[in-house]
């Protein structure tokens, strides 16, 4: 009974912040708030769902990985590759009114490089994994020009990486007295209008938007806001949330948990889309603490796993199972990327007694972010105490689990990696020097040099045999277990149309309407 209370009180909610549901306001939601408006602050899913929509960068990622231009006109490349001239398109205005002119993309790539800006990916860009910006400056107005300290094949596209929110560019009034990051002003098609933090935001068409003319792939190409507004309500239960589209008090639920699949499927007024997306499902696992230090526990882990099986138990979905960093979407996923860390119990007790390992405690981290989080977790518990480890599960909000992450405080986690189009980014991600980011997870000499070969390596270069390499080195090493490459299951109204699931996951709100 409570609980049916709960239900009608969360939709009642529900209601009374979504507004009236006019003919041309999409109706979706959120398991959890958005982190900040700054372009690229936090890489999780529910802040770049919507700073997508706000922001655009320089370029764009493609569905497939590859760059192209999005506020840029052209792209000069010096005959040494260390220089970059961009020219913008013209008649680009922000959302404030504003024209873009080279001026503002200087002010906010001078704020991303700023140390003082805690900007996380800042990485990419300041030398720390090869590639080194030397200087931004405006050549006129609308000419910018980006200088390198050596070349770098991923230049482009570690600027339109979209957990980065493809470093899109602000304006400078979107900063107040302070210097904080106070609100989001960007050139994309929508613009918030209201955002009340842990109830509701609010997206409106942006009128004097400018489109590109080619034809709409992943972030990039023709974009057009055919909705006037996106009502996106904080929904955290999964409950609350089917009952809102069943009923007809939602229109969009982008990330469906597992247990409400069949029923939404079953009704007649939805339709319900599972997509594989660019993203991997992921256990760091720190290598500096004492019970993990040795490769062996961490080999044991891996092979503890039955892929297969949590992926069924999970998302009932077994074939999205995979051991590998390389996402199953992409074209680096091959023969290689197959093989290694079978499930194997009995390996991994002989790996555990090898290493002399004598029941210690040893702590796996969640949230309860996603339905999914909380689950894996007890999952792995199982499957690692059934082999002979003593794992206990904490479960944390989720921002003090991001800020353990970040930290390197942590034993092992559940950490479900964002969508990357460009599967170096992922590599990235998790390797690097734990001394001076202590969010990184791989630290060896060699997968460090292997990743400072992906990121000078030509745009054009078939990479194939560095990403078999590291594969072979992820499965030696054994710094963190992937168990699957992440899936998506969105759920919409019959009268939604134009809506993609995509491998990006994030959804985008462009080129969708809504008819009631």
């Amino acid at each position: 009974m409570r609980a049916l209370a709960a239900l009608v009180l969360g939709l009642t909610a529900f209601a009374a912040t979504g507004g009236p549901a006019s003919s041309q306001t999409l109706r979706t939601m959120l398991t959890s708030d958005i982190r900040g408006v700054m372009p690229g602050r936090s890489p999780d899913t529910a802040t770049g769902s919507v700073l997508q929509n706000i922001y655009e960068g320089l370029v764009a990622w493609r569905a497939d990985g590859s760059v192209a231009p999005m506020l840029a006109e052209k792209i000069d490349t010096s005959a040494d590759g260390r220089t970059y001239v961009f020219t913008l398109r013209d008649g680009i205005t922000f959302h404030n009114g504003a024209p873009l002119t080279a001026k503002e993309v200087v002010w906010t790539w001078e704020r991303f490089l700023d140390p003082k800006s805690a900007w996380p990916c800042r990485g990419a860009f300041n030398g720390t994994n090869a590639t080194k910006i030397e200087s931004v400056k405006a050549l006129d107005d609308h000419r910018v020009e980006f200088q390198l300290a050596e070349p770098s094949g991923s230049f482009l596209s570690a600027m339109a990486r979209a957990d980065c929110d493809s470093t899109g560019i602000a304006h400078p009034d979107a900063v107040d007295a302070n210097g904080n990051w106070a609100t989001a002003i960007g050139t994309g098609p929508f613009r918030m209008t209201e955002w009340r933090k842990g109830q509701f935001i609010e997206l409106t068409k942006f009128a004097d938007y400018k489109s590109r003319t080619e034809p709409a792939d992943g972030l990039s190409g023709a974009k057009e806001a055919k909705l006037e507004k996106v009502r996106i309500t904080l929904i955290p239960d999964a409950q609350v949330a089917k009952l809102g589209i069943l009923q007809g008090q939602l229109d969009l639920w982008t990330d469906v948990d597992a247990a409400s699949i069949k029923d939404l499927a079953s009704d007649r007024n939805v339709t319900v889309v599972t997509t594989p997306v660019a993203g991997i499902y992921t256990i760091p696992l720190q290598s500096r603490d004492p019970m993990l230090a040795d490769p062996r526990i961490r080999q044991a882990i891996s092979h503890a796993i039955d892929r297969s099986s949590l992926a069924k138990a999970v998302l009932d979905d077994d074939s999205i199972a995979s051991a590998s960093l390389i996402p199953l979407t992409s074209k680096y996923y091959g023969k290689v990327q197959r093989s290694g860390a079978e499930y194997d119990p009995d390996k991994a007790r002989a790996l555990i007694k090898a290493s002399g390992y004598k029941g210690e405690r040893i702590v796996l981290i969640t949230s309860k972010a996603s339905p999914v989080m909380g689950d894996t977790a007890i999952y792995l518990q199982s499957m690692l105490q059934a082999v002979g480890l003593n794992v206990d599960v904490e479960i944390l909000e989720f921002a003090t689990q991001f800020e353990r992450f970040y930290s390197g405080r942590y034993q092992m986690m559940v950490w479900n990696l964002t969508p990357y189009l460009d599967p170096l980014f992922i590599i990235e991600r998790f390797t690097g020097d734990k001394g001076r980011q202590a969010d990184k997870v791989w630290d060896s000499p060699t997968s460090k040099e292997l990743l400072k070969k992906l990121v000078l390596a030509d745009e054009n270069q078939d990479k194939q045999a560095l990403y078999d390499e590291l594969h072979r080195l992820q499965m030696e090493e054994a710094p963190l277990v992937v168990w699957g490459t992440r899936a998506t299951t969105v759920a919409f109204r019959k009268s939604v149309t134009g809506f993609q699931s995509w491998a990006g996951q994030k959804p985008r709100y462009w080129n969708v309407s809504v008819a009631r």
